[in-house]
């Protein structure tokens, strides 16, 4: 099965820790910078204001954040977005809370301090899915347009 796209990712990175927007960034960029653009920010109001204005096909967020949690993001991005895949990444939360994102659409978790190994296969993996869905999309408008 083919697994490549006509376009690089948006990847949007919100974490009310600057340090921790530098290191993902920093990680993704290293490993994952020619299938992923990355964009980061540590205020929930700015994510939003780039999820109006931009295409993200992947979001990473702290689950826990002041001033707008990271539920809130992935509610808004899935609103713009129903395919954003949503990975979050937390140094504690609850059961409820864990549970409530997966039910609101979140694809995945990482439990800080963030293994890069699992951050950049947990990335791939997305990768992969969204690369497939692409080319199933394409493959259907090909067949739509050829009166298949």
């Amino acid at each position: 099965m083919q697994t490549s796209m006509a376009r690089k990712l948006n990847l949007l990175v919100v974490d009310d820790d600057a340090s921790m927007v530098r290191l993902l960034t920093q990680v993704i960029e290293r490993q994952l910078g020619e299938r992923i653009t990355v964009f980061g920010h540590t205020d929930s109001d700015q994510a939003r204001r780039w999820l109006e204005e931009n295409c993200c096909d992947l979001l990473i967020s702290d689950l826990e954040m002041p001033g707008g949690g990271g539920l809130e993001i992935l509610r808004f991005a899935k609103r713009r977005n129903a395919w954003t895949q949503v990975i979050f990444v937390t140094a504690h939360s609850t059961w409820d809370k864990i549970t409530e994102a997966i039910e609101y659409g979140a694809s995945d978790y990482l439990l800080k301090p963030i293994d890069h190994e699992e951050l950049v296969a947990v990335l791939t993996q997305q990768y992969v899915r969204c690369a497939r869905w692409q080319n199933a999309v394409l493959g259907t408008l090909q067949s739509a347009e050829s009166g298949w």
